[in-house]
């Protein structure tokens, strides 16, 4: 016997059944209907989303430098463990991860060499104006944190990266709508066109970056992007001088999911805004993401840090040592957000009934003043979580836009299969 040919019904994936009557395969599921053709080319589309995505980075390990003792010099932090290579000119007092004070002279078996250094070009002072001005203007922050902070023991850290470059390439299939309305006397008419949509492409990424300590918190180094790699230098010793540097203690290969998942999710935005332009309304179903011509440099980035510890928690503020981008942490007073909430709902409320009692006539109205009391609370909770939002300025980067090279976008062919047509009706309101 030979084989059978079945097709899934490109809408529901129940099984299509030929109609003599029509020449059709039609799904007794949902209804759809479909020519032998477009059957064919919808499985066929399903076959080629359906093979995976390929994710694979290569790297090579950094070379090891030491001294003739085959040891560096450098700071170990008797609270969270950090390891920190320095020269005899830095003096730490105060570990930049946790801000504990107990920081000991140490060895240890070497640092690996970057592949390129970014030097630091703001300093201290510079450093330290911005904290105060980060600080500045919060009126949710604790009066005893400014007072007990300080600013003046602000670190220079360059911190380890993985700089990831790559070419990618797919498609991402989408469940595209296109939406036509028009009337008549009696009914409003809404026809729904759905397709399969299959948008691909390729670009390029450069740099990267993914911080390679475990120490430094993920999200604020993200924050502080971009670092401007094309001035970097060719490691030198010099250029540590006076500063601290981490140890990396995160591979490339544990780095390269972070990596991947802002290639994909910016790839896939791309994909998504070509569809966008074609329909009315796009829901993403199934993707097909390929990296290749991967490279992994190391570098190390200059970073401001200051972490200080309050009422049992850390907070953290951080500067990018290159540019002066600055993102950070701070406690909130729960006094002075429920003042806030208070006040600012009280005002608001004041205001709105004042206006209802205008333009009312100059008459008490209970329900329009309960609407105005309502909508004064809701104004000063807007507010008082507003003032909360910016005590953190810390985000995770979910894309690699800052990275993909705009010359490379090279868009593939539309792959548009029409699936079926939907119409709805609804009678008009009758004039009174």
């Amino acid at each position: 016997m030979g084989d059978t040919l079945s097709f899934k019904c490109p809408c529901c994936a129940a099984p299509l059944s030929f109609s003599g009557g029509t020449g059709q395969l039609t799904c007794e599921y949902c209804g759809a209907s479909f020519t032998v053709e477009q059957a064919k080319a919808a499985q066929e589309a399903e076959r080629e989303d359906a093979a995976s995505s390929d994710m694979t980075w290569t790297s090579t390990a950094p070379a090891l430098i030491t001294d003739e003792n085959g040891k560096v010099s450098g700071y170990r932090c008797n609270s969270c463990g950090a390891e920190m290579v320095a020269d005899e000119k830095t003096a730490a007092t105060e570990c930049p991860y946790c801000g504990n004070n107990a920081i000991i002279a140490q060895s240890f078996d070497g640092m690996y060499q970057p592949d390129l250094v970014v030097p630091f070009t703001v300093d201290r002072k510079r450093a330290q104006e911005a904290l105060r001005e980060f600080y500045r203007g919060k009126k949710l922050l604790p009066r005893t944190f400014t007072e007990s902070n300080r600013v003046e023991n602000m670190t220079g850290l360059y911190v380890p990266f993985w700089l990831m470059s790559c070419h990618t390439s797919g498609s991402v299939t989408f469940e595209g709508v296109k939406t036509k309305r028009w009337d008549d006397a009696s009914f409003e008419y809404e026809k729904k066109d759905t397709y399969r949509v299959v948008r691909s492409g390729e670009m390029d990424f450069k740099h990267i970056p993914v911080d390679a300590s475990t120490k430094m918190d993920d999200d604020t180094m993200d924050s502080l992007e971009p670092y401007d790699v094309t001035r970097g230098v060719a490691y030198d010793a010099a250029y540590f001088s006076g500063y601290l540097a981490d140890r990396f203690d995160v591979t490339a290969a544990q780095a390269q999911p972070r990596a991947s998942e802002r290639v994909t999710a910016t790839f896939r935005s791309k994909m998504e805004e070509a569809a966008r332009r074609d329909y009315d309304y796009i829901d993403k179903k199934s993707e097909s993401i390929r990296i290749s011509d991967t490279k992994t440099e190391y570098a190390m980035l200059p970073v401001w840090m200051l972490s200080t510890r309050f009422e049992g928690k850390t907070y953290s503020f951080a500067m990018n040592g290159q540019t002066g981008q600055v993102a950070g942490s701070l406690p909130v007073d729960k006094g002075a957000y429920s003042k806030q909430l208070a006040v600012g709902s009280l005002i608001a409320a004041v205001i709105l009934a004042a206006l209802v009692f205008l333009f009312g006539g100059r008459t008490f109205h209970p329900i329009g003043t309960a609407i105005a009391v309502a909508v004064g609370v809701l104004i000063g909770f807007l507010r008082a979580n507003g003032m909360k939002a910016a005590m953190n300025t810390i985000a995770k980067k979910r894309q690699a836009k800052s990275y993909l090279i705009d010359s490379s976008i090279r868009q593939g062919a539309k792959r548009d299969l029409f699936l079926f047509s939907k119409t709805e009706k609804r009678e008009k309101q009758k004039k009174q």
